[in-house]
């Protein structure tokens, strides 16, 4: 992954061009028979909300630590968040670029209290990843690496489901790979700037 630097302006470009598609836009449950549903993509119980828990908008983003778009992305949701505060952001792990990236989604999940440090963290970081690097990255923002290491293998079969979730909700969206959206029910298969952002949340909230 070569080096990513954020103190320029977004490329809107970048974050349409996204997995493979402009936009795909859709009530989830009309996909088909065996499409999840919204509450299965938005509240999975395993995974910890980010922003306002309670919120009145739910943003799901199917994502991968070591997707470059994926953290673009993220920072236009933090913005988002930032003023927004009836937004609820899911982190749907989507580990698709490897055995590292899975790593990585285990220790995030792994990382009680210090989950939202552990994802800003590891969306901020601009390197490649490994272990040695995701348990750097972890340290930094108050995680017990040695706790969260020695606890993985117990944690393993429950986290490991639900990447499996996650993986059959990609699927079943014929996502292609990283970032993904759902908003409100709807299913973009693209990041978006904020100002994007914006607009469709004001849109599901109308209605």
């Amino acid at each position: 992954m070569g080096r990513m630097m954020f103190a320029q302006p977004v490329d809107r470009r970048l974050l349409l061009k996204g997995a493979a598609s402009l936009v795909v836009l859709a009530p989830l449950p009309a996909w088909a028979k065996t499409a999840p549903t919204v509450a299965e993509v938005a509240f999975d119980p395993a995974i910890p909300a980010l922003g306002n828990a309670d919120g009145d908008v739910t943003i799901a983003e199917f994502v991968d630590y070591q997707c470059p778009v994926c953290k673009l992305v993220f920072v236009e949701l933090k913005k988002l968040m930032a003023e927004d505060r009836g937004i609820r952001l899911v982190m749907k792990d989507w580990p698709i670029f490897g055995d590292v990236s899975r790593d990585a989604a285990r220790m995030a999940l792994s990382a009680g209290t210090h989950y939202a440090a552990a994802v800003d963290a590891l969306m901020a970081n601009q390197r490649g990843l490994s272990e040695r690097r995701t348990d750097t990255i972890l340290a930094s923002v108050g995680v017990d690496v040695a706790e969260a290491r020695a606890g993985l293998a117990g944690r393993k079969p429950a986290i490991d489901a639900l990447l499996s979730r996650n993986d059959g909700q990609a699927t079943a969206f014929k996502l292609r790979g990283t970032p993904a959206l759902v908003i409100g029910g709807k299913l973009f298969k693209r990041g978006m700037p904020v100002a994007e952002l914006r607009e469709v949340v004001a849109r599901v909230r109308a209605g």
